[in-house]
C-alpha cells in the first residue's frame, strides 16, 4: 500500500499531562508470509539511517508516536507491528520469538535495508535483540526498551511487581490493552502472553559484535546490577536507567527516552565513514588485492635530481587560463631542512609540462624554508601559497607566515610574495562557503587546528573558527573540510596519536560552530588525504588506508552523499624503490594526493618516494562504473 496515514490516538491515548497526541506522518505498507500472514508497517520518511522499531506487547505503531515525534527528523523510521496486533493479521495459536523475528525482517528484506538500527519495547526489545543475532553485519545498533534477556529478569531485578503509575497512565495503558485485545480470541491472547517465557537472549548479549542500548525504568528504587539484568559487562552493551520510570517507559517518559536514542545513535553515525563490503580492516592491514583497480594514465610532471633537488613533496593541481599547473616543495636531500623552497611548472594537456622553475627563494643560509600550500583561483586571478617558517623541529617555527603569489600573465612571472595570513600554515587552498566566503583549515605554530574564513573583500582578511577539542586527546593533523548532498560541512583530520583512522567534525550552521571531532572507522596511515565532488554529484577521496602507516596502496574512495564512502577502488600499489640515499623509510610509497576534474578526467597529483611528482589521469566513466549499484548522486 502507498497510501499516507496521519497517526490518530483513540481518545484513552490522547494526551498526556495536557500534551496533545502528536501526528506523524506515517506511509502504511505490508508484507505477505508464506503462511498467508499479512505484516504491516509505517514509515516515517527520513534523510538518514533507518530506526525498525518494534511494539511491545497488546502496542500497536501508534505506542511509538511521542515517542517518533521527538526523535531526530533525518532519522527514516519503520514501525513494524506484530501478528495479532494493529493491522498484522491474523494472530497465531502458534507463536514463536523465531516466527516474530521472521516477520519483522521479512518487512526489513522487503524495504532492501541493507544497514539499520532496530529498536523495541518489551517484547520488541527481546526481539531486537533476537535480530541483533540473526543479521550482525546488518544491524547497525540494538535499542532494546525493557527487553528483558530472559523472563526472570522482571522478578530477579525488579521484585516482579512493577512501579505504580499514575490514574491517567494507567488509565492509557489499560484502554490500549483493551482496544488491542477485543479483537482477538482468549485462546490468542493466552498464546501470545506466553511467547517471551520460552526466550533467552543471553547468549546473544555475549557474543555479539553490535552496538547495544538498553534503556530500563529504575522504578525509583536502587539500580539492579547487570547480573541481575543479565546484560553482560561488554564495552558495546551500554545500559541507560530512567529515573523514576516504570516499565511504561513510553508513557512516561518517551522524550527522554527518544533524547538517549538519538544520542546513542548520533555518535554511531558520526564514526561511521567507511562501509567497503569487500574490505575488512584490521590494526595488522587489510587485503587491498580484493578491491577492483582503476585505469589510471600516470605521468612524472617532475623528476628528482640527486643532490640538488632529490626532495619533492607537498604537490598541488589547478586549472587555470588554458593550462594545467603544478606546485611542489623541493629541496635538495630531505624534508623540512632549511632551504627547502616551492617549484612550479606547467602544462596544456596533463601529459606533456614544461621545465620546472623556482617559485619561491631558497633560504637555506637565513635557516628558513617554504611549503607549497595550494593554488587559489580567485576573482580570475591565479593565487599560489606557500607557508614560510624558521627550519625547526619539530614544527613549526614561530614566525609562520601563509604567502601568496600572483601569476602576472602579461610579465609570465609570479608577483612578489604578500601575506595571506599570519602564524598560518594551510592545508589546501580556500574554499568557497555556501554564503559566498571562503574558508581554509589552519594550523598554527603550535599545530594547533582551526579553520579561517573570509578572503572576500581582500585575500588578507580572514577570522579564525576554533574547532572543539577531540572526543580524546590527540593530536588532529592536516584538516580538510568539504560540503556534504545535505549542506552539512564536514572537516576530517589524520589523526597524530596513530589511532590510524580519520577524524571528523560537523558543521550545521555554515562553518561557524562545529561538533567534537570523534575518530571514525575510516583507515588511514597517518597520511595526507584529499575529498573532491565530481560535477555528476559523486564524491572522491584519494588516501593511503592502509593502517599499517605505510602509503601503500593509494586508493579512491567513493561516496553518493559525502559522509560515508562505500566504494573503495586501487590506483597505485606497486611496491616502490628510493632512487636516492639519505630517506627514512617512511619515504616509501605514494604521498600527498590532490584531485581535479577536468575534460571527463580525475587527475590525481602526488608524490612518489618524496622524490618525484606524478599525475595520474583517470576517466571519470571509469569510476561511475565501480560505484555501488543503484547508487544516486
Amino acid at each position: 500500500m502507498g497510501m499516507f496515514l496521519r497517526s490518530a490516538a483513540a481518545m484513552a491515548l490522547a494526551g498526556f499531562a495536557g500534551q496533545a497526541q502528536p501526528e506523524i506522518p506515517y506511509r502504511r505498507g505490508s508484507v505477505g508470509r508464506p503462511d498467508g500472514a499479512m505484516i504491516a508497517y509505517y514509515v516515517r520518511e527520513g534523510s538518514g539511517p533507518s530506526l525498525v522499531l518494534i511494539p511491545g506487547s497488546w502496542g500497536d505503531h501508534r505506542v511509538f508516536d511521542r515517542f517518533t515525534a521527538a526523535l531526530a527528523p533525518s532519522l527514516r523510521v519503520i514501525v513494524v507491528e506484530l501478528r495479532g496486533h494493529g493491522a498484522s493479521r491474523p494472530a497465531t495459536l502458534d507463536p514463536s520469538m523465531e516466527l516474530f523475528a521472521g516477520d519483522v525482517l521479512a518487512v526489513i528484506d522487503a524495504l532492501r535495508l541493507r544497514r539499520f538500527y532496530v529498536g523495541g519495547h518489551s517484547i520488541g526489545g527481546m526481539l531486537a535483540i533476537e535480530i541483533a543475532g540473526r543479521r550482525p553485519r546488518e544491524v547497525a545498533g540494538a535499542i532494546p526498551m525493557e527487553g528483558w534477556t530472559h523472563h526472570r529478569v522482571q522478578a530477579e531485578a525488579f521484585g516482579g511487581s512493577p512501579a505504580k503509575l499514575t490514574a491517567e497512565e494507567e488509565a492509557r495503558n489499560n484502554a490500549n490493552r483493551a482496544r488491542l485485545q477485543g479483537t482477538l480470541t482468549k485462546e490468542e491472547i493466552a498464546a501470545f502472553g506466553s511467547v517471551w517465557r520460552r526466550w533467552d537472549g543471553l547468549r546473544i548479549l555475549e557474543e555479539t559484535p553490535v552496538p547495544f542500548l538498553s534503556i530500563w525504568g529504575d522504578r525509583g528504587r536502587p539500580r539492579p546490577s547487570r547480573v541481575q539484568l543479565r546484560i553482560p559487562d561488554r564495552p558495546n552493551l551500554r545500559l541507560v536507567w530512567m529515573e523514576g520510570a516504570s516499565h511504561s517507559l513510553l508513557v512516561q517518559c518517551p522524550e527522554k527516552v527518544a533524547a538517549a536514542v538519538n544520542g546513542f545513535i548520533g555518535e554511531i553515525e558520526a564514526r561511521r565513514m567507511f562501509d567497503e563490503p569487500e574490505l575488512t580492516i584490521r590494526d595488522d592491514g587489510a587485503d587491498f588485492s580484493r578491491l577492483p583497480r582503476l585505469p589510471a594514465e600516470a605521468v612524472t610532471v617532475y623528476r628528482g635530481e640527486d643532490g640538488s633537488t632529490g626532495f619533492n613533496m607537498h604537490p598541488y593541481l589547478a586549472w587555470f587560463g588554458g593550462r594545467f599547473w603544478a606546485i611542489w616543495s623541493s629541496n635538495r636531500v630531505r624534508d623540512l631542512q632549511a632551504g627547502q623552497y616551492v617549484r612550479y611548472s606547467t602544462s596544456l594537456d596533463g601529459i606533456h609540462w614544461t621545465p620546472s622553475a623556482m617559485l619561491t627563494p631558497s633560504e637555506e643560509k637565513e635557516n628558513f624554508r617554504y611549503f607549497a600550500r595550494g593554488l587559489w583561483v580567485r576573482d580570475g586571478e591565479l593565487i599560489a601559497l606557500a607557508a614560510r617558517d624558521e627550519a625547526v623541529r619539530p614544527l613549526f617555527g614561530p614566525g609562520l607566515e601563509l604567502r601568496g603569489y600572483r601569476w602576472i600573465e602579461a610579465q609570465r612571472r609570479w608577483s612578489g610574495p604578500f601575506t595571506v595570513a599570519v602564524d598560518t600554515i594551510n592545508n589546501f587552498a580556500p574554499e568557497h562557503l555556501p554564503s559566498g566566503e571562503w574558508m581554509m583549515s589552519r594550523r598554527d605554530h603550535r599545530m594547533r587546528s582551526s579553520l579561517l574564513a573570509g578572503g572576500v573583500d581582500s585575500p588578507s582578511t580572514w577570522r579564525v573558527i576554533e574547532v572543539p577539542a577531540p572526543e580524546t586527546p590527540t593530536v588532529l593533523d592536516e584538516p580538510t573540510w568539504w560540503t556534504t548532498a545535505s549542506g552539512r560541512l564536514c572537516l576530517a583530520f589524520r589523526d597524530g596519536g596513530k589511532s590510524r583512522r580519520l577524524y571528523r567534525a560537523f558543521s550545521d550552521d555554515g562553518g561557524k560552530t562545529w561538533t567534537q571531532p570523534v575518530r571514525t572507522d575510516f583507515p588511514d596511515a597517518m597520511a595526507k588525504f584529499n575529498v573532491l565532488r565530481l560535477r555528476n554529484g559523486l564524491y572522491v577521496m584519494a588516501s593511503n588506508p592502509n593502517p599499517t602507516g605505510v602509503r601503500i596502496p593509494l586508493c579512491l574512495s567513493l561516496s553518493a552523499d559525502g559522509v560515508v564512502f562505500t566504494r573503495m577502488a586501487v590506483l597505485r600499489d606497486a611496491p616502490t624503490m628510493y632512487r636516492y640515499g639519505g630517506k627514512s623509510p617512511g619515504y616509501a610509497g605514494y604521498h600527498y594526493p590532490q584531485l581535479l576534474e577536468h575534460g571527463g578526467f580525475l587527475y590525481v597529483i602526488h608524490a612518489e618516494n618524496m622524490e618525484d611528482i606524478v599525475l595520474l589521469r583517470v576517466p571519470v566513466a571509469a569510476i561511475e562504473a565501480i560505484a555501488e549499484p543503484g547508487q544516486r548522486w
